[in-house]
């Protein structure tokens, strides 16, 4: 038991595992609270269903059913070994206690490390509930049904902190975003025919949904669906392509994983019974890429799967078998190529205003090459070119062309694989915004509803009243 505490849970895949028991018994709520001052404890609450004392005194069984018995496999469970509750808790704390109600029984179960030691057997302990003085325990007694996991003598959490309350809050601190990640499809609103939409809360915070693949931004391109059919089942394939980052409001970029963080989180999403439980990868079909990072699939496939997909205890490793690998691989070069599109022709992409004349073209060569050059046609140059003499034309088209030439694109993409692409595009502030959208306004004489619809004003849409109150109170 002491060698199983090492299997290789983090505190956030230890939760996630409680909380698809929580859902496997069909829960509508999931409380989970912590503390690390006089008495520390972690303790998750459910309104499931809830065990009776023979059923709870089974689940407390380490391997308490055979993963490879397919006849007890229900589409959404989300266990697998009868490991998780054990294996995930004592990875954490040295002491389980498990109180659930059913009917009007209510029971209680409880690992202790210290006393598995003492008596050198599997001793399961029956304490008496009446010992165990926490509010969730009330909140039980109240609901009709359901479960309450508590973990005392935290050795892994606040052994030797000076801080205990430090040190337990530092801990906690991914297990929100992880938490909001792996369930986004159980938190959000029923779209799927999934189910009654699951309410998640962190120390009485609700938790919110995490849509890795932005399904309601503008924008955002849902490809064709594939399907992937095997004797064991249906596997779903659903590729998305996100806009770039440019077009996203601040709260969107941290959503589907941050300025830094989006090159790494392209690929495979993998769900299993709706559940997240391994993205970010493209199982070495192809390299992560800064052309690809826009790209992400969602793949769902059934939990019949499980041995196939050699899914680990932890739901946190999952490998596709050869006949599903070759799939895909025929499949992920339209997904990266749909991403490279959208990163390499921005200007055409259609806004939501109405698409514009962008100031970079891409232009074929006869030699199959090609290169960018600016765009005499667009807003800021157009009335400029009209009224220069013949003379003074030439040179300006002589500078642009200068310019174009001269871009250091081998630099530009080393920064950008070497992920420092914070461009000025999307780092401008309002100020500079406003700046541009007045030189283009005394230069063109457009209507600034118009400038606003050039880039890289378009692109920063969310600030487009803020430009304008900026506009409006500083003098020209």
């Amino acid at each position: 038991m002491e060698s199983m505490r090492a299997v290789g849970y983090s505190l956030e895949t230890a939760i996630a595992d409680l909380i698809d028991n929580s859902i496997s018994a069909g829960a509508a709520n999931v409380w989970v609270e912590w503390t690390g001052v006089d008495d520390p404890y972690v303790a998750i609450l459910d309104d499931g269903k809830g065990m009776t004392a023979e059923v709870l005194t089974n689940a407390m069984r380490h391997g308490s059913r055979n993963p490879a018995d397919s006849e007890r496999i229900v589409e959404t469970d989300l266990g697998r070994f009868g490991l998780g509750l054990k294996t995930a808790s004592l990875s954490q704390a040295r002491q389980l206690t498990v109180i659930s109600k059913h009917g009007e029984e209510l029971s209680i179960r409880q690992w202790d490390m210290d006393l598995v030691a003492i008596t050198k057997r599997w001793t399961v302990g029956v304490p008496d509930i009446t010992e165990q003085r926490l509010e969730l325990l009330k909140q039980l007694k109240d609901q009709t049904s359901g479960t309450l996991v508590i973990w005392r003598k935290l050795d892994r959490l606040i052994a030797g902190a000076s801080n205990p309350q430090a040190e337990v809050t530092e801990k906690f601190a991914p297990v929100r975003d992880h938490l909001s990640l792996v369930f986004h499809r159980f938190t959000s609103p029923d779209t799927e025919n999934l189910r009654t939409c699951i309410n998640i809360y962190l120390n009485d915070r609700k938790l919110l949904p995490k849509d890795p693949f932005l399904k309601n931004a503008n924008q955002v391109q849902k490809l064709e669906p594939q399907q992937i059919t095997h004797e064991l089942g249906v596997i779903e394939v659903q590729p998305w392509i996100l806009p770039p980052i440019s077009r996203l409001t601040r709260e969107q970029v941290d959503e589907c994983g941050g300025r830094e963080g989006l090159r790494s989180s392209q690929g495979f999403y993998i769900y299993r019974a709706k559940r997240l439980v391994i993205w970010g990868t493209w199982f070495r079909l192809t390299g992560q890429d800064e052309f690809y990072k826009l790209a992400r699939v969602q793949v769902d496939i059934p939990n019949s799967f499980d041995s196939l997909w050699a899914l680990d205890i932890k739901k946190s490793v999952a490998v596709p078998p050869d006949v599903i690998r070759s799939r895909l691989r025929s499949l992920v070069g339209n997904f990266t190529g749909r991403s490279k599109v959208v990163l390499t022709h921005p200007g055409r992409v259609q806004m939501h205003q109405g698409e514009r004349p962008a100031l970079w073209q891409r232009m074929e060569l006869e030699s199959g090459s090609f290169r960018y050059i600016i765009n005499p046609e667009h807003e800021s140059l157009r009335g400029i070119l009209d009224s220069l003499s013949p003379t003074a034309t030439r040179q300006l088209n002589a500078i642009l062309d200068l310019i174009s030439y001269t871009i250091p694109t081998q630099a530009i993409y080393a920064d950008m694989a070497a992920r420092d692409h914070r461009s000025v595009v999307t780092e401008q502030n309002v100020d500079s915004l406003a700046k541009i959208a007045r030189a283009i306004v005394q230069a063109t004489d457009l209507p600034i509803e118009d400038v606003l619809l050039i880039e890289p004003l378009a692109s920063n849409f969310h600030l487009h009243r803020e430009i304008l109150r900026t506009l409006r109170q500083t003098p020209e």
